[in-house]
């Protein structure tokens, strides 16, 4: 019988193959993972750069990791530049993680002992938008504010779904995974790239961050998990900020890692004690993308 396990940690954007400084992070984060004592680790989304060999690459970073491995992707890594992004989601990248041994939650849940693990991606469906902007609904489809920025997405994916409905197919998998595992677990560990509730995400900003907030999640994923008695965690990725929700015996954490910088949470399941683990390069120096581009 497996054990119930004890230590769970999680990071996010790890961005794998897009600055060399945030690798260097990257692989001192690898190295600490790979000699813990934890019974899991999960990756939530944006694992490597656009190209399926930083994906692979980061995920060989945790080769001589020995507990349960587990990961959903991000919106970088469903970008059509090594293939096509329906292709990537539904085969190619469920196939490279299963090479390293991690099991991508969006093909199915995972249990360990009594704990389940269920997540998805997630998506966006503009509920998360400043309606004090003034931008038509009918603009952020496009994915860009004129003469200010670009949602890189609507460049790089090249699906014919739409965002509400991607959103929704997301949140059935979510829906179906926790049905699946919680008739024979007592705690459920969730899993999301993008933001489950608004007060998770920064506050007010810049026209090109305050537009971009309509791309960072959505209010149904949070709704569901107000839903689910037995989901205690609840980790996501995407914002580039640290933030913590805590309400009504759950607690929702935003990883933070950016570019440079990564995070690793570290938490103890049975107490919900928590301690962040910060790892950063060993020099600083500027390596900004060029253009107006906000992710």
């Amino acid at each position: 019988m497996e054990h119930d396990p004890g230590k769970l940690l999680v990071t996010a954007d790890l961005h794998y193959g897009l600055y060399p400084l945030g690798d260097a992070s990257s692989q001192k984060l690898a190295e600490f993972v790979c000699a813990s004592d934890a019974d899991a680790f999960a990756i939530c989304g944006d694992v490597g750069d656009a190209d399926l060999d930083s994906f692979s690459g980061a995920l060989a970073l945790f080769d001589k990791f020995d507990g349960l491995k587990l990961l959903v992707p991000g919106n970088h890594d469903l970008w059509s530049a090594a293939a096509p992004t329906i292709e990537k989601y539904r085969q190619i990248l469920p196939a490279r993680a299963a090479d390293h041994g991690f099991r991508m939650l969006d093909v199915g849940p995972a249990t360990l002992g009594r704990t389940g693990f269920i997540g998805t991606i997630g998506w966006y469906d503009y509920s998360f938008r400043n309606k004090d902007l003034n931008v038509p609904l009918s603009q952020y489809p496009l994915k860009e504010l004129p003469g200010v920025c670009i949602w890189n997405d609507g460049r790089f994916m090249d699906w014919d779904v739409t965002d509400t409905e991607f959103t929704e197919k997301c949140l059935r998998k979510l829906q179906a995974s926790y049905r699946s595992v919680e008739p024979s677990v007592h705690t459920v560990a969730a899993f999301l790239h993008v933001v489950p509730w608004a007060d998770m995400l920064y506050g007010p900003a810049s026209a090109a961050f305050e537009f971009s907030r309509a791309f960072l999640g959505s209010e149904r994923f949070g709704r569901f998990f107000e839903d689910c008695p037995k989901v205690r965690y609840i980790f996501c990725g995407h914002r580039h900020g640290a933030a913590v929700h805590t309400a009504e015996g759950r607690t929702a954490f935003c990883v933070g890692s950016d570019y440079r910088k990564k995070r690793l949470i570290e938490l103890t399941l049975t107490t919900g004690e928590h301690v962040t683990h910060v790892f950063a390069p060993d020099e600083q120096k500027k390596e900004e993308p060029a253009g107006k581009e906000a992710e």
